[in-house]
């Protein structure tokens, strides 16, 4: 079974990194780290740091055991390219490149049935099978469901309508008796507003 880690955007050529990448490919995982551990640079502890990754991913995902792991294959990728300028005579500006490398380890080994990974197995192998018959009787049954509680919160919206209507219509019938009584009120001289009014020069 194969396992990867990945690191992205490492500050360094991809160029730099490869012929260390090449010298450990093929090995075990014990001696592979034993070689960058004491090769001499700055890449060989980059590609350590993503070898270890990838047999802690073996040993606590897979329950691999390191002395069982080989390095399958390294894998070193071009990453993103930021520019910059160095200032020059006669007001000209020189380009840098600065390179990044996605570096990729991939280690491979055989997994034994230990207690945990047996565990997985027997819960997958418990898993009931539903045939078809069984599977359309039971969404039957939640349909029915359902459609009980769509009755309920229907009857529910038809009893809270009732009662807003009627509101409504004693809100009218108390407004129509008071334009009723501004009526009588006015009738019988009572209004302020009018008693007040300037008269009209005809």
């Amino acid at each position: 079974m194969k396992i990867s880690a990945t690191q992205k955007h490492t500050r360094m050529s991809p160029r730099k990194i490869r012929p260390y990448a090449k010298m450990v490919q093929g090995m075990s995982a014990v001696e592979a780290q034993n070689q960058l551990a004491f090769a001499v640079g700055k890449a060989p502890g980059l590609i350590l740091e993503v070898l270890k990754s990838a047999v802690a991913n073996a040993k606590n995902n897979v329950q691999i055991p390191e002395a069982d792991l080989r390095v399958a294959s390294i894998l070193v990728n071009q990453g993103l390219v930021m520019k910059r300028f160095m200032p020059a005579a006669k007001g000209m500006a020189h380009a840098i490149l600065k390179r990044t490398a996605h570096i990729t380890v991939i280690v491979e080994g055989e997994v034994s049935l230990t207690k945990a990974t047996a565990g997985k197995v027997a819960k997958k192998d418990a898993i009931k099978t539903v045939t078809t018959d069984e599977f359309v009787a039971q969404e039957q049954k939640e349909a029915k469901k359902e459609d009980k509680e769509h009755e309920g919160h229907d009857h529910e919206d038809h009893l809270e309508k009732h009662d807003t209507e009627e509101r409504s219509v004693d809100a009218v019938v108390d407004k129509k008796a008071q334009a009723f009584q501004k009526i009588k009120m006015n009738q019988q001289g009572a209004d302020k507003k009018k008693t007040h009014r300037r008269k009209s020069i005809g």
